[in-house]
């Protein structure tokens, strides 16, 4: 069995056309709510064996709570630049080879991609009650056997958004 906690950077501050996208920090709000959501995985879940990160500063800032509650993840963690702006294709990539060696897997990226991957690996029951991945959601999705990309057999387990966390919204 292979699971995926997908986590969606937390509330960045506002796009500023002058500025630089990949530097922006989190907003207060998404200070907290990244917190929150680290609070509730430390509680509810195992620790990934790897953890695959944007590099970008929103990102690095969200993954952050995981890492000072989960210091060993410290040592399994990579700051992967094809995870700023990847295509579906990419992402797809970059799960192969992570459950070649992993049985839980963290990433932490951005949307569109991130969306597209959530509603692409779930049974699709479920990927049809996804209508969005707002910030700071981290999906958490078991296969039952290895992963693979055309099978959409994912199960939705946990969908923890910023607007009810701390708690899950049930699928069935």
């Amino acid at each position: 069995m292979r699971q995926l906690y997908l986590l969606r950077h937390a509330k960045a501050e506002p796009w500023n056309p002058l500025g630089n996208d990949f530097s922006r920090n989190l907003s207060g709000r998404g200070e907290r709510d990244a917190k929150a959501v680290a609070d509730w995985a430390l509680e509810t879940l195992q620790p990934p064996d790897t953890v695959l990160c944007s590099p970008a500063k929103r990102t690095r800032n969200t993954l952050a709570p995981f890492l000072s509650q989960w210091p060993q993840l410290l040592s399994v963690s990579d700051y992967v630049d094809s995870l700023y702006g990847a295509s579906l294709n990419m992402l797809f990539t970059l799960l192969d080879d992570a459950f070649s060696y992993s049985e839980r897997l963290l990433m932490v990226g951005h949307n569109p991609g991130f969306e597209r991957l959530l509603i692409s690996v779930l049974r699709p029951k479920q990927a049809s009650a996804i209508h969005k991945m707002a910030t700071g959601t981290l999906a958490v999705i078991e296969f039952p056997d290895a992963f693979d990309r055309d099978a959409h057999d994912g199960e939705l387990l946990h969908n923890v958004r910023r607007k009810n966390l701390g708690s899950t919204i049930p699928w069935e």
